[in-house]
């Protein structure tokens, strides 16, 4: 990695110049970060000496007819390395764990409450060069060369009323169109995005106060942006947000006083390494829906 989020990159045949009669392997400049180019790409092997190959290497390019930049091409290079304080991560992002998943929150709450408690079902790191936190490159690596991603579940109160008098029947119509995607920058924001809208492979999150003017904004990948709708979608979770039916009270039949309809909200929180929030994605699964009577 170099510079302004640019990364190292293979050279071709066309950039070979022509030097004591012969044609010379020519290092290109950086280019931006693209995780899909081959080029962009290598492969660091053991170089056997024949006596110790530990500790020696080169780079070949995933690309066949890629030149990897001199200083990864040549044979028997070291490398050493040392960990700062705020580049060490905890081992325990292991990713998704289904079983938890599948298991949903525990259902066990009074009608009057909210939400359910927030059980964590899958933990990740996401490197630095994948978001932009509308800081300069310099200052955001001080802060924070890893974010924390964690997948989260709770059911969510959409839907309640009261029936005072007990003279209602027994079932009662629930009919609410809700939004299946929220996002919130630093957790307070509300912001708005266009998926379709891919800047130099960056999705751009905004939100915009009373007046219309920005109030801040957040760079993603489209590849972490992918990643979790890929991720919801297998949940089950689909981009429609209506609900509409009749809810039947069969748990009492002389009476109630209140009925409240949850909705399985699963949400990724993405924060730094001091555990400030950047942003939460909430992805609202109107197939997966529970009623309170009381």
């Amino acid at each position: 990695m170099s510079f302004c989020r640019q990364a190292f990159t293979c050279s071709t045949e066309e950039d070979k110049q022509t030097c004591c009669f012969c044609r010379c392997i020519q290092d290109v400049k950086p280019k931006p970060l693209d995780p899909e180019e081959a080029y962009q790409q290598f492969e660091i092997c053991l170089y056997d000496t024949g006596c110790n190959a530990k500790g020696n290497f080169f780079a070949k390019s995933l690309a066949p007819d890629g030149f990897p930049p001199y200083f990864l091409r040549r044979k028997g290079w070291h490398l050493s390395a040392e960990t700062p304080k705020n580049y060490e991560l905890n081992d325990d992002a292991l990713g998704l764990n289904p079983e938890l998943r599948q298991q949903l929150p525990q259902f066990n709450f009074t009608s009057s409450c909210k939400s359910s408690e927030v059980v964590v079902v899958g933990k990740w790191y996401c490197p630095f060069a994948f978001i932009k936190d509308g800081t300069e490159l310099k200052e955001q690596m001080k802060r924070s060369i890893f974010y924390e991603m964690t997948l989260e579940q709770r059911w969510e109160q959409f839907f309640t009323c009261q029936n005072d008098k007990l003279n209602e029947g027994n079932s009662v119509l629930v009919d609410v169109a809700l939004d299946t995607e929220v996002v919130l920058i630093a957790g307070t924001n509300k912001a708005t995005w266009d998926d379709r809208n891919v800047v130099e492979g960056v999705i751009w999150f905004k939100s915009y106060g009373k007046d219309g003017n920005e109030v801040s904004s957040l760079g993603l990948r489209r590849e972490i942006v992918e990643r979790m709708k890929w991720e919801q979608q297998r949940g089950g979770w689909q981009n429609q947000g209506r609900i509409k039916q009749v809810e039947e009270n069969r748990e009492n039949s002389s009476g109630w006083r209140r009925f409240s309809c949850y909705v399985l909200v699963e949400r990724f929180v993405l924060r730094r390494m001091d555990r400030s929030l950047v942003m939460t994605y909430d992805f609202k699964h109107i197939d997966k829906v529970k009623s309170i009577w009381e």
